[in-house]
């Protein structure tokens, strides 16, 4: 909005604040680099998302993490083979997150001992079966995901004006390799590992609740999940679960009052010295804090979530704090969030309880501003005065009208480009480029990214209650069935399809009314129907789908009910418009 911002040159080209350029590399790696903060201990940052670390004892290697694919694993692995050749015998995982190059690290060894919180493999299961990015409502998962690869910078450039600054670029092979915890350990439980004296703590979390922490009792050294290269990231610009600040704090307490003279985050770049791991722990806490406090302060102060966006500011002392450098998430995202979380989305002015929808705001408003030339030109004043984010609002009416309309379009790119050269945060800048770069036609994003055929074939009925969520009520009018999908691995699952709503039936033998079709099918022919790769009518045809009982006709029909993807744009279709689409 016209600030000062000083804007430099990053070493790929990148145009951004020069804010960031100065405190990156105290916080996080700008390029594959290993560490060697205590004697026989190693950290690997810079080779994926998350870095890993190594523990060096006499029987083999302690491995804390192992990055977020098998990818990741292979790249990593190399990487450790340059400091040592034992194997690695035992790995820790310190959250859900980093726990999918797992396989590679064990290099065939069916005995490794993996560590981790209770919960863990089910929280990892319950993500595999998820439609895409976790998420509150599973369902919605293929939305978050396409949210999520814009943010992980996979539409962005890698070099020159436009790219990412910070890499946080997920790999093109997304294939997971993970094993199950078989050693789980309770809060507070002590062990020795490869005759490393242990002591692991499992009952505070981040960004995922099922965190461990390891103390190093004889040597002082921590081993945490807490510690990140930015503030608490209380909420993702891409959606997610509620992240609540209460437990990050109370961690972060738990964490200073160990009193660890190295500190070994698995988010950020080592802290060595006691009294500098206890100056950066109570500044990152003091951080949250403040955020959270100031939120609720502003709330009970009548503040609604957008003016709490902008009250929130970390003062100038939190700022020197190098871990509460804004470079991953931005502190203006969370105030709004905490509010929705405690509050909802009502904002307690009575005249936002029945607005006008976002179109018809624009059809009356760009009259009042005298027409579609004079909101150009205004934004374009804008634009010159370095109001992007006031040019950007205003163009946004012009673009509500007509998405097509080019001049819109150009002001509205270049005004995202300019906030996101100016955004200190790489979740800010890959959804405000990206957004530009889509605007300019440069690149397509998706809507939606829908699960792999993998997925929903290892878990069938999962995805037949996923499927619910697509029925169109302007299609089904008055239909009454139910249908009984059997499928070749022994289960089965049901949708009663009963007017506007679609209602999953988990366990049809208990239901109280009977299947009108059943139908018998593999889960690779569910998959079909689910993504939409194949007609219903063709897929009985050739008989990967039997109708053993009931109309086949009508089961097409019902079926086409429901909401069907474009498999070549990834872009969910209405089933009123599929026809028209054809």
């Amino acid at each position: 909005m016209g600030g000062e911002v000083e804007l430099v040159e990053a070493p790929n080209g990148a145009i951004t604040n020069k804010r960031l350029i100065d405190g990156i590399d105290k916080v996080a790696w700008v390029e594959p680099s290993i560490e060697q903060p205590a004697e026989g201990i190693w950290v690997l940052g810079g080779y994926g998302l998350a870095p890993i670390s190594i523990i060096d004892t006499e029987e083999g290697l302690i491995a804390f993490d192992c990055g977020d694919t098998k990818h990741d694993g292979e790249i990593l692995l190399e990487a450790i083979r340059t400091v040592s050749d034992k194997p690695i015998k035992a790995i820790i995982y310190g959250h859900s997150h980093t726990a999918f190059g797992a396989g590679v690290f064990a290099e065939g060894n069916k005995d490794i001992m993996i560590i981790g919180h209770p919960n863990l493999n089910a929280v990892v299961e319950s993500n595999m079966k998820a439609a895409g990015f976790p998420a509150y409502f599973p369902e919605i998962g293929p939305y978050l995901t396409a949210r999520g690869l814009i943010q992980f910078n996979a539409f962005m450039p890698k070099e020159g004006p436009d790219a990412f600054v910070v890499n946080t670029t997920f790999p093109e092979d997304f294939t997971l390799d993970f094993l199950p915890v078989n050693t789980p350990v309770e809060d507070g439980q002590e062990m020795t590992v490869l005759g490393q004296k242990m002591q692991f703590f499992t009952k505070y979390g981040s960004d995922d609740k099922v965190h461990t922490t390891v103390w190093l009792p004889e040597r002082k050294i921590l081993f945490t999940t807490m510690l990140w290269s930015s503030p608490p990231q209380l909420y993702s610009v891409r959606g997610d679960v509620f992240r609540d600040p209460r437990l990050w704090i109370k961690g972060l307490k738990f964490n200073r009052d160990l009193e660890p003279e190295v500190l070994i985050s698995a988010a950020a770049k080592p802290v060595v010295g006691k009294e500098e791991v206890a100056k950066r722990l109570e500044g990152y806490l003091d951080g949250a804090s403040f955020v959270l406090d100031q939120t609720l302060r502003g709330i009970i102060g009548g503040k609604t979530p957008d003016e709490l966006r902008h009250l929130v500011k970390l003062p100038e002392y939190l700022k020197a704090v190098p871990n509460n450098l804004e470079n991953y998430g931005e502190v203006s995202a969370y105030p709004p969030a905490i509010y929705y979380q405690s509050v909802g989305w009502y904002d307690n002015d009575a005249a936002n309880l029945a607005p006008v929808s976002p179109l018809d705001e624009a059809k009356r408003i760009v009259p009042l501003m005298g027409g579609r030339d004079k909101v150009l030109a205004a934004a374009n004043e804008a634009m010159n005065k370095k109001e992007y984010s006031w040019a950007a609002h205003l163009v946004n009416y012009l673009y509500q009208l007509d998405h097509t309309d080019e001049d819109a379009r150009k002001i509205k790119a270049e005004a995202l480009r300019q906030m996101a050269y100016v955004s200190t945060g790489s979740n800010n800048r890959a959804h405000l480029m990206s957004q530009a770069l889509a605007l300019e036609g440069k690149v397509t994003i998706p809507t939606v990214i829908p699960p792999a055929p993998e997925t929903i074939k290892a878990f069938p009925g999962t995805f037949v209650d996923y499927f619910r969520i697509r029925i169109n009520p302007a299609k089904s009018g008055e239909t009454n069935e139910i249908l009984r999908f059997d499928f070749d691995d022994g289960t089965s699952a049901g949708l009663h399809v009963r007017r506007a709503v679609a209602e999953y039936i988990e366990d049809l033998e208990t239901y109280p009314s009977e299947a009108d079709h059943v139908l018998k099918l593999s889960g690779e022919a569910w998959a079909k129907v689910y993504l939409s790769s194949g007609s219903i009518q063709d897929l009985i045809d050739n008989g990967e789908i039997k109708v053993m009982k009931g109309d086949a006709k009508e089961v097409v029909r019902v079926l086409e009910l429901f909401d069907r993807y474009d498999p070549e744009s990834a872009v969910i279709i209405p089933s009123t418009l599929v026809q028209d689409h054809k």
